[in-house]
């Protein structure tokens, strides 16, 4: 039990048990073409795209999740009103909880004898979500009370001009009891930049005018209409729009009284009436969530966890799960980065195989013939010159993803799968691997180090290659991690010529990192297009970098012993109370020469915040070589917890301490990030040691030295249930349905065992 919430028994709730957590915990839901958040106060935002993938907003914008979906309650009889949240009236309720789930948000409180409960879903199939509101008098006597519902309805699209309110109109429309609301701006003329807000019950009042709804010098938390009792029947035209619906209702003692909405995204009325039609009551409302609750159980597979920490078991076995599928259907939201596409597929091999596969293979068919890859795609809100800009490590993470799914499946005939170029062409998953390293390999600079152009896996580093000559040594890491997948891969294949072919390459570049990027105690970051060398000792300003001492490591350019000698020597430096900062000290500065990373605040982002995608590549380096407590150590101060972020999905970064604010540690940015899908990586592969090949797994766990109880999971893996049990003990060995191996491989062909279970114990030291 935490100060603020705790998960349900079954871990597929979290719930908050007070409206006062350190900042707003957030759910998250979603179908294919929308997505919607909220808050414990029902404060979220709404997000929706067209066939096209033009990303829009309903209401409310991703960075900015204070906009309303507010209930009200007003006792008639007094003239007191209070919202259903916390926000917006600030409202001290008698009880409170919210409970969120996998797909909805349940919102209960209590308040002069008055429980409201608020639930809200998006539906599987339509852009629009569904709310419920049950209104039960628990106190002793009648009540006349005014059910007020309100969304601050916004229809602006991402690239929308400057006054885009000009084209903005709604009313009622009495016979089908909705507020229809419209952009006709122009530009948006033949898109879906139309909405509904319909309930099935008859709208006692209305109001789609903001500035009426509110009022003078009126605010959300006391608009004028609601302080009047009486909404206006508002329409509007030229103006900032609401959707605000009134329920006049006179409630007996302890009676309940039930009112459904649906808030939806439409091309025009008729198409309004259909979504309406497939939601319009409770019966059909109540089927719909029952069919996602049972969706979302059933995709989270078959991995369990057992460890002593029912937390962590929860978080893993359910939370981040769902998170990862989040990634899955809608990436960072507003488009789908190519790094983050491939890694979201590496971490989902695990949980979903054939996802994962789906997803590779989006990746691949926004792959150039000549093997460039883009850094984004769907880039609607973006600058469609800067998506277009050359950012040196899109082509690295192919073999990443490709190496995780061989992995996972054992099966080779993945790679003769056919996938389409972005420009001309096509070409099997495997020629795709190929030509993503030619590129790479021909992508080198005057050091023989990878060229960075306008970035690599730091977005932020945007000027240190425009000239084309900036290279990179952590790029020249990805680089040779690229070439030491794809030599793998060749091996499986049989290829011997091409395995040489890759590990020279690998020899050559590994000479050229240890000339040009070794500082005498740690690797640099990298070498701007005038000869800056960016991350050393010597610098005053951006000294250490993380990623380069963790990919020296994860690359194999350097072993387990060089890799534990630089990691102590820059961990008392960036290590904070939650991770690594991911370079100190920040940069106060703006260098022309590096880009936005110096011109950003210092704690934030990637300039001296605890970026936790980059702590996760720690955690993998430091499990690589074999450093299990601090591995484990980094991996928990990155992982959620309530006094820092949700607990319960993976936030992107934590507000570094060089930060210019009152609180440091805590996360603004929850559940986008590509953190989740290593820490999967980094759970299951490397601390619970299931560590997957070809042939089967290789069952070598990492454990802290603190877990002397061991640990138990199930690992679905290649069509059979492996029920795990790792304990501690005087002599190692692994025992497989009661008979001892020798070795920790455990052969699984491709095709499985035929086995539904199998019981393995495996005893370390």
């Amino acid at each position: 039990m935490g100060k603020y919430g705790h998960y349900s028994e079954d871990g597929l709730e979290y719930v908050v048990t007070t409206p006062h957590t350190p900042r707003d915990w957030f759910n998250f839901f979603w179908n294919p073409t929308y997505l919607a958040c909220a808050g414990q106060s029902m404060n979220g935002c709404s997000l929706y795209q067209d066939e096209a993938g033009v990303v829009t907003n309903l209401f409310g914008k991703q960075d900015m999740r204070e906009d309303p979906r507010w209930i009200y309650v007003r006792d008639n009889d007094t003239g007191e009103f209070w919202s259903a949240g916390f926000m917006p009236c600030f409202t001290k309720h008698d009880e409170f909880e919210c409970r969120h789930g996998l797909g909805y948000t349940v919102l209960n409180t209590l308040k002069n004898g008055i429980r409201v409960e608020f639930r809200l879903f998006v539906p599987r199939k339509h852009m629009g979500e569904c709310w419920s509101v049950t209104v039960t008098n628990e106190s002793k006597k009648q009540r006349n009370i005014s059910l007020f519902t309100v969304a601050n309805i916004m229809l602006d699209g991402v690239n929308m001009p400057y006054g885009y309110v000009g084209g903005l109109d709604a009313f009622y429309v009495a016979k089908e009891n909705y507020l229809f609301f419209r952009n006709r701006t122009h530009t948006v003329v033949d898109k879906k930049y139309r909405a509904f807000m319909y309930s099935d019950v008859k709208l006692s009042r209305w109001d789609v005018s903001k500035d009426y709804f509110l009022g003078k010098y009126k605010n959300y938390a006391r608009p004028e209409r609601i302080e009047e009792g009486r909404l206006g029947n508002s329409v509007a035209s030229a103006e900032y729009l609401v959707g605000a619906c009134q329920h006049d209702m006179k409630l007996k003692a302890k009676a309940a009284k039930r009112v459904n909405f649906v808030v939806g995204v439409v091309l025009d009325e008729k198409e309004a009436r259909q979504m309406k039609r497939a939601y319009q009551d409770s019966r059909k409302m109540d089927a719909e969530l029952d069919a996602i609750k049972k969706q979302n159980v059933k995709r989270l597979g078959g991995l369990k966890l057992g460890t002593t920490d029912e937390d962590f078991n929860r978080l893993f076995t359910v939370w981040l799960k769902h998170e990862l599928f989040l990634m899955a259907d809608w990436a960072r939201f507003y488009f789908k980065g190519y790094r983050d596409t491939c890694q979201d597929s590496a971490g989902m091999s695990i949980i979903d195989p054939e996802r994962a596969l789906a997803m590779l293979k989006k990746a691949l068919r926004n792959q150039r013939s000549d093997g460039f890859c883009p850094r984004a795609f769907r880039v609607a809100s973006m600058d469609i010159a800067a998506a277009d800009k050359h950012y040196a490590d899109s082509p690295s993470w192919i073999s990443h993803a490709t190496d995780a799914l061989l992995c996972e499946t054992g099966d080779l005939s993945i790679l003769d799968h056919v996938v389409e170029y972005s420009d001309k062409g096509k070409g099997t998953i495997w020629e795709h691997n190929l030509r993503a390293m030619e590129f790479l390999w021909n992508d080198r600079g005057a050091r023989g180090l990878s060229l960075v152009h306008y970035g690599d896996w730091n977005d932020l580093m945007d000027k240190v290659g425009v000239k084309g000559k900036g290279e990179g040594v952590w790029m020249s890491f990805a680089l040779a991690r690229t070439l030491k997948l794809t030599g793998k891969i060749a091996g499986w294949k049989g290829d011997k010529a091409l395995a040489a072919k890759c590990e020279k390459r690998y020899a050559e570049l590994k000479k050229n990192i240890m000339k040009h990027g070794w500082d005498g105690d740690h690797f640099i970051y990298s070498i701007n297009d005038d000869g800056l060398r960016i991350g050393t000792s010597k610098a005053k300003e951006g000294r250490y970098f993380i990623n380069p001492q963790s990919w020296a490591m994860l690359s194999g350019v350097i072993d387990a012993k060089a890799y534990d000698k630089i990691a102590r020597k820059i961990e008392p430096i960036v290590d904070t109370p939650v991770g690594p900062v991911h370079n100190w000290p920040p940069f106060t500065n703006y260098n022309p020469g590096i880009g936005q990373l110096t011109g950003t605040p210092p704690g934030f982002f990637t300039n001296g915040n605890v970026y936790c995608h980059a702590g996760g590549f720690k955690v993998a380096a430091d499990f690589e070589a074999g450093r299990a407590d601090k591995a484990f150590d980094t991996f928990m101060r990155i992982l959620p917890s309530e006094d820092k972020s949700e607990p319960y999905v993976q936030a992107n970064g934590y507000v570094g301490p060089s930060a210019l604010r009152m609180k440091h540690h805590v996360s603004d940015d929850p559940w986008r990030t590509g953190t989740v899908a290593w820490n999967f990586l980094n759970c299951v592969d490397r601390l619970l040691g299931f560590r997957r090949t070809l042939e089967g797994f290789h069952l070598r766990p990492l454990l802290p030295s603190n877990w002397r109880k061991g640990c138990s999971y199930v690992r679905p893996f290649r069509g059979t249930e492996f029920h795990i049990t790792v304990l501690r003990g005087a002599k190692a060995g692994i025992t497989v349905d009661g008979t001892a191996i020798e070795g920790d491989l455990i052969s699984v062909p491709k095709g499985g065992l035929g086995k539904k279970k199998v019981k393995v114990v495996c005893t370390i030291r």
